[in-house]
């Protein structure tokens, strides 16, 4: 099933951005809202984890073609949609508590005028913590047979380095491991689609990275036969890191 479900890593196979479907009627929706309130109540990530199966879901129907998903194109569509959601559910929690949406981070802006994130909550959400995109990405990894794994603080030094430059967000990828994309491209047409399902379904906005960490999880799970857990880690950490620091709303 995963061999035809993923695609090769040709130049002809790989993915573009396409728009994921839309979601259920609101009679479904309702119930299942209400059927995750109730869940809820003994587990508190019932939420994300039903979003990150929802958001893999789409992301596999909207990426899919007659080869199947190009498997790498789709960590690193989710890695950048990780990555910018750790951004972002800070935003929304400043926002929530009548802050400036900036707040949370110290901003560095460069001589085009574009703005970049950085700062401790912000790697909080990233790398730090057992809810982290990376610790459920590299658990996920290593439960997969992983034996090592990429080495993130090189990433986000040289993340930090290429600020400004036309380096900045493009991957140091694996030979025959190249997505069909950039992250940034991925980023700019998936997130509007997938923001409302996440927000639906997580509820709190700290879960939001969590469920795009749910999500990848999943995929580690069904694409192992296709792709070697350490390259599908490393390709989701190197579009998660750069997107965690762009202005989305000026690309």
């Amino acid at each position: 099933m995963f061999g035809k479900l993923f695609g090769g890593s040709k130049k002809e196979d790989r993915e573009k951005p396409a728009k994921p479907r839309s979601g259920t009627g609101n009679g479904q929706e309702a119930a299942l809202l209400s059927a995750i309130e109730e869940k809820r109540k003994t587990d508190p990530l019932v939420g994300a984890k039903i979003a990150g199966k929802e958001v893999l879901n789409r992301l596999l129907a909207a990426m899919k073609n007659e080869k199947g998903v190009h498997v790498e194109s789709l960590f690193c569509a989710l890695g950048a949609l990780a990555g910018y959601a750790c951004q972002a559910n800070l935003r929304e929690q400043a926002i929530a508590r009548g802050m400036n949406p900036d707040s949370p981070f110290q901003v560095a802006t460069t001589k085009d005028g574009k703005r970049y994130y950085f700062g401790d909550p912000l790697n909080g959400s990233l790398a730090e913590g057992k809810l982290s995109v990376w610790s459920l990405a590299a658990g996920a990894a290593q439960h997969n047979g992983a034996k090592s794994l990429p080495d993130i603080n090189e990433i986000f030094q040289r993340t930090a380095s290429n600020i400004g430059s036309d380096k900045f967000g493009v991957p140091n990828s694996i030979e025959g491991h190249t997505a069909g994309d950039l992250p940034i491209a991925y980023l700019r047409a998936l997130w509007p689609a997938l923001l409302p399902v996440v927000k639906k379904l997580s509820g709190d906005p700290v879960l939001w990275p969590v469920a795009y960490g749910f999500a990848i999880q999943a995929a580690m799970d069904m694409a192992k036969a296709s792709i070697q857990p350490h390259i599908s880690l490393g390709i989701v950490m190197e579009a998660a890191i750069p997107m965690s620091k762009v202005e989305l709303a000026s690309l």
